[in-house]
């Protein structure tokens, strides 16, 4: 999975912190720019 396929993927779960982990396994480690997208994606679904 790309790094930004996830937004994509994202609407199809409900869960903000299930969002968060599916994101997070889809990165990288060593790629902090998908890792900080992961958190905007959480800090989005929390408002």
């Amino acid at each position: 999975m790309k790094n930004y396929d996830f937004q994509e993927k994202h609407f199809q779960i409900s869960d903000p912190i299930e969002s968060y982990f599916e994101c997070i396994t889809s990165c990288v480690i060593g790629d902090g720019r998908c890792i900080s997208r992961c958190v905007e994606i959480l800090k989005e679904n929390e408002n």
